[in-house]
Order: structure tokens, then C-alpha cells, then sequence
């Protein structure tokens, strides 16, 4: 939903149950058959094949990611939909892409799919899916069914470490979602960019088997020229779990949620008859777009809430500020440029009780599918009993990076951030206290053929308080068209 295009994607992630030395044996037996398999299907593929009718993409990749340590470092594992296991050191994978995209200016009616699989070792799940959805278009309306990753907020979808409630670090969620297929245009200077979703957290929650409801809406104000003129955005994104064994979860129930309204009497907790059924969050989200021939700028703001009191967004507080910038001249050594500013450290202007313990909830799991954080990586969880989360939500990051191109062989995407952890609301850390992480990331993609290319990352963190943590990644990927 990126109003700029392809523009998206610390501390120490929410990480899952380590496994057992006696499930760390079966995982290095069992595990391996799918992987080899995968591998050699993606060796197998004749050079000259061409793709089956029915797929717009086909991509089969393989390779393999060593850290010094376990967990690898941040930007190895971070904003990848959970690909990649941090309950090992290393780990070799094996990844199948396809899709078939809608084409809304040729047909009223067409459809869509997307598969994205892949098997990996040293991992307690062999195989993740990231993608496998089907949809039906309409124009300019679309309906999903399934997992899909998505972008959400405005960020820079290339270089951000995404929005504030929802990156793509976390595997994704089944869903159901109708919305907009990108911004509608009302009049010459006016669009909307819709979404309503109802998901599935799965039985890895507190309160097991909890539904998502997520919804956001946008507006952009000015023209559509690529090459001039000036964008203004402005939405909100609203999220909250809610449902699940034991709790409310009639259609009248989804009417509360969807309104933020309380609790029925006699039904839910104290605190959703006083306040709103369900765990709640979101951003109001602000942008500025300048474009020209030469480069675009893209300046962008965000304020969470998770109760009343964060929607006074007028009052200094938590915070996401990012600028971007996109170079469309070729041939220039730096063709994109992002730095952002992430400060969670105000407790949303409440006192006692009323507390916006970020990421959350005393009826609920904290803000975490299956593990890793849904929303900002920067925030790390705790995980105690029965899938309890609880997060180190006090942060404050400076998060920088930089897309070069100096030869078709060396195209460097280049990241940097420095994490600064201050505890939780509930266990806060003195300023002098802080744990600080530089994590670092070079990613170089080298095509090697027209349907071959080999990406190579170079991945650390380092810092006063952890020993220093080196990886390196290889990927090799073959397209078929």
C-alpha cells in the first residue's frame, strides 16, 4: 500500500522455544529430506525452461546463513515474515516463489494466487509458508484469502525497519481482507486506500485460537504525475486482538471491536467493559511526498496509541520519523537513502493503572505470532508459560541505510542501527543503565546470468554489553520466464 512504490524493510527478537538436545538430533535427520529435495528441484530446472501458463513469477532459491552466535545477528533474521530461524546459529534453506498478479486495466473480473514455501533446518518448523493466499478482483477492489505478505504504514518498504504496530518480521497471519487494490482515485487530486481484515493468531497465544480484526484507511491529496508535484498523506491504522476461548466473540462482539466500544455487561474482563473489548492498537500516520525528475522525496510520521489517551497524538510522545530519498538518475552511485528516528520511551501521557504498556495486554498475549514481534523489531519479547510475551518496549533507535550502485556485479544495499534498550514500563532501566546495539548489514546482489543471480550478506552485532556477533549469508536464485 505504499504510496511511493517499491520503497520496505532490534534488539534481541521474541524467540520461540528452544529446542531440546533430543530435537535439535531429530530436526538434523527428518528436516534435511524436504531441504535436499527442494535443493535439487531448484538445480534440476532445465536452462531454457519457460514458465507454465497461469504464473507471472517463478523463482526457486537456496543457501545457507553462519553466525558466530545463536540468535545471528539483527538484520539476518529481522523483517523476513520469519523465514529465518533465530533459534540457531546456522541454518541452510530452500525457498519456491510463485504468483499470478490480477491486471485490473485489462479485466473488470480476474484473479490472483501466491505461494511463497520455504524448508530450512535447525528450526522447530521444517517448513514456513509465507505466501499462500488466493484472491478475486474487481476493478479496483480485491479479495484475499489466506497468508500474504504485505507492507503496512507509510514507511519506505525498501530501507524501513518497518511500521510501528505491523513490520514484516512476524510470519504472516492467515487472513481474509477485502480492500482497495492501492489508492482510488476520487477526484483529480484526492484518493483512499482502504483495508478491513478478520485473522487467525492460531493456538501459539495465551488465550488460544484469538482473532485478528485489522483495518486502516489513507488519503492522498494532489496529482499523479511521477515527475512533479507535491503528495500529502494522511490515515489511521487500527488493529486489535480479541475473541478466543473463554472470551466474547459474537457477531455483536465483532460490532464492539470493530467500534471500540466496551465489553457487553457480564461479559469480557473489567478492563474491556471499562475501556474497549478487545487488545487494541494502531498509528496515525503522516507523509509528505516531493516529487521531480530527478528524485523524489518522501518524509513520514508516526504516532501509536493503544488506548484514548495515545489518540491525543497532539502531545509529545512516542514516535516513528522517517525521510527518504529516491534517486531517478541511473546512473548515480546512490540511488536511495533512508533515515529514521523510533522513540517509545513515553507511557502515552497516562498515569497508574492507565499505563500504555506498549505491545501489552493483561488478557492477551504480548503483540507476537509465533514468536517474533508483529510490530517494530527494535522491541524485544520475553517469553515465559503458555506462550506469555512480555516486551521490552522502552526503545530509542536511530536506524540508517543506503542503496548504492558502483558496477552491475557490486549494488550494495548498506544498514545500520544503533538500539537503545531502557527496560519496560513495568521494570523501566535508568538512562546510564541501557543496553546499546550497533547492528550492521551489507546485502550485495550479483546477477550471473539473465536468470541467475548470487546474493551475498555480511551481517554484526556489536556493543558495550554482548560479545560481538558476526554472519554471512549466500543465495543463489534462479527465475524462470
Amino acid at each position: 500500500m505504499n504510496p511511493i512504490g517499491p520503497i520496505s524493510p532490534i534488539f534481541f527478537s521474541s524467540l520461540g522455544p528452544r529446542p531440546s538436545a533430543l530435537s535439535t538430533k531429530r530436526i538434523s535427520t527428518w528436516k534435511i529430506s524436504p531441504i535436499f529435495l527442494m535443493i535439487f528441484l531448484s538445480f534440476a530446472v532445465p536452462a531454457k525452461a519457460s514458465i507454465p501458463t497461469g504464473i507471472d513469477t517463478l523463482q526457486v532459491s537456496t543457501g545457507f546463513l553462519a553466525s558466530k552466535q545463536t540468535p545471528p545477528p539483527f538484520w539476518a533474521w529481522a523483517n523476513q515474515n520469519g523465514r529465518v530461524p533465530n533459534q540457531s546459529s546456522s541454518s541452510f534453506f530452500t525457498r519456491i516463489r510463485m504468483n499470478k498478479n490480477s491486471d485490473p486495466d485489462e479485466k473488470d473480473f480476474d484473479w490472483c494466487y501466491g505461494v511463497d514455501v520455504t524448508a530450512r533446518t535447525n528450526s522447530t518448523q521444517n517448513i514456513i509458508f509465507t505466501d499462500a493466499y488466493t484472491g478475486l478482483t474487481y476493478k479496483q477492489f480485491k479479495l484475499t484469502l489466506g497468508r500474504k505478505a504485505e507492507t503496512f504504514g507509510l514507511v519506505d518498504s525498501l530501507l524501513s525497519a518497518g511500521s510501528e504496530c505491523y513490520s514484516q518480521n512476524a510470519p504472516t497471519i492467515p487472513k481474509i481482507a477485502l480492500s482497495t487494490n492501492g489508492y482510488i482515485e476520487i477526484t483529480d487530486n484526492l484518493a483512499i486506500n482502504a483495508y478491513l481484515a478478520h485473522g487467525w493468531m492460531g493456538s501459539e497465544q495465551y488465550v488460544k485460537n484469538v482473532y485478528l480484526h485489522e483495518k486502516f484507511f489513507y488519503l492522498r491529496f494532489g496529482g499523479t504525475d511521477h515527475d512533479n508535484g507535491i503528495n500529502f498523506f494522511a490515515g489511521v491504522h487500527d488493529i486489535a486482538s480479541w475473541g478466543g476461548e473463554g472470551q466474547p466473540s459474537s457477531l455483536s462482539d465483532y460490532y464492539r471491536v470493530f467500534f471500540s466500544r466496551p465489553a457487553a455487561p457480564g461479559t469480557g474482563t473489567i478492563i474491556d467493559q471499562n475501556g474497549a473489548l478487545g487488545d487494541h492498537r494502531g498509528t496515525i500516520e503522516f507523509a509528505l511526498q516531493h516529487k521531480d525528475p530527478d528524485r523524489d522525496w518522501f518524509l513520514y510520521a508516526q504516532h501509536m496509541f493503544e488506548d484514548g489517551s495515545g489518540l491525543r497524538f497532539w502531545y509529545p510522545g512516542n514516535f516513528l520519523l522517517g525521510v527518504s530519498m529516491i534517486n531517478k538518475e541511473k546512473e548515480s552511485r546512490i540511488q536511495r537513502i533512508n533515515l529514521e528516528i523510533l522513540d517509545l520511551r513515553f507511557d502515552g501521557n497516562s498515569h497508574g493503572q492507565d499505563l500504555d504498556n506498549y505491545f501489552m495486554s493483561s488478557g492477551y498475549s504480548g503483540w507476537v505470532h509465533q514468536g517474533y514481534a508483529i510490530g517494530t523489531p527494535f522491541v524485544p519479547f520475553i517469553q515465559g508459560t503458555d506462550y506469555w510475551y512480555t516486551p521490552q518496549n522502552r526503545v530509542q533507535v536511530i536506524n540508517a541505510g543506503i542503496l548504492l550502485s558502483f558496477t552491475k556485479l557490486f549494488n550494495p544495499r548498506v544498514r545500520i542501527a544503533c538500539i537503545q534498550n531502557f527496560g519496560s514500563f513495568m521494570a523501566p532501566l535508568p538512562e546510564n543503565q541501557a543496553t546499546t546495539i550497533l547492528a550492521c548489514d551489507i546485502t550485495n546482489t550479483t546477477p550471473i546470468t539473465k536468470t541467475w543471480t548470487l546474493s551475498q550478506q555480511i551481517a554484526l552485532d556489536a556493543g558495550k554489553t554482548i560479545r560481538p556477533n558476526p554472519a554471512i549469508g549466500l543465495t543463489i536464485t534462479k527465475t524462470i520466464d
